[in-house]
């Protein structure tokens, strides 16, 4: 079975620096090879350092459409909107001419595979907003699907959500998972253990090893100053 590779660094401001520059390879690749980019990103309060490094790389962002893995059904003006999230962290500075893409309910337009995909994870195994007692998870990590945005509402979430489907999610030419501290740690190699039978990030990376990689670092007030 192939797994994904590990990058371990030594705090999450070195782990935004170095995916910022992975990232940004990976969208000159696309860039050069057809003329434009598609890259996803996660919201939540672990992905800011990434997305502030973002916003300075110097890249031709006006070809470049920022898309979101998922969302809260709530409105852009929120604090709980992702969309808020990074138009304040991501879509400024060089990143300003970037096109923003916002989710909506169907088949992804186009339907070309995204070049870079982002994920999380949370303490129960879920990434982007696929939980582990969703009651559409099983519709929403069929991969007979075509890819596309679904409407899920977790049992443990006070949000309806629009998520990723699997399908869009292992079509991604490059997935990075970012993690921080021991506790996500455990959970993510217990899930690697786990592949395709549970919990939702190991569904995920069991379909997609071969373009993924993961990146963890300890937890800001564990890391060495």
């Amino acid at each position: 079975m192939t797994l994904p590779i590990w990058h371990l660094t030594a705090s999450p401001q070195e782990q935004a620096h170095a995916l910022a520059q992975l990232i940004t390879r990976d969208l000159r690749v696309a860039l050069h090879q057809r003329g434009t980019a598609r890259l996803a990103v996660s919201g939540g309060r672990s992905p800011v350092p990434l997305l502030e490094a973002l916003s300075r790389s110097p890249l031709p962002w006006s070809d470049i459409t920022v898309m979101l893995v998922d969302e809260r059904c709530v409105p852009p003006t929120s604090p709980d909107s992702n969309e808020a999230l990074i138009r304040q962290h991501l879509l400024h500075r060089a990143a300003a001419l970037a096109r923003f893409s916002p989710p909506k309910p169907g088949p992804i337009d186009p339907p070309a595979a995204l070049d870079v995909l982002v994920l999380g994870m949370g303490a129960d195994g879920h990434t982007a907003s696929l939980f582990p007692d969703d009651p559409a998870l099983d519709q929403a990590l069929d991969l007979k699907q075509p890819p596309a945005y679904l409407a899920v509402q977790p049992v443990s979430s006070p949000w309806r959500r629009l998520t990723l489907n699997l399908s869009a999610i292992v079509q991604a030419e490059r997935i990075y998972v970012a993690i921080a501290g021991a506790a996500k740690r455990r959970v993510l190699e217990q899930a690697l253990l786990a592949g395709p039978s549970r919990p939702p990030i190991g569904v995920v990376l069991a379909a997609s090893a071969a373009r993924a990689g993961l990146h963890w670092c300890p937890e800001p007030d564990q890391a060495a100053p």
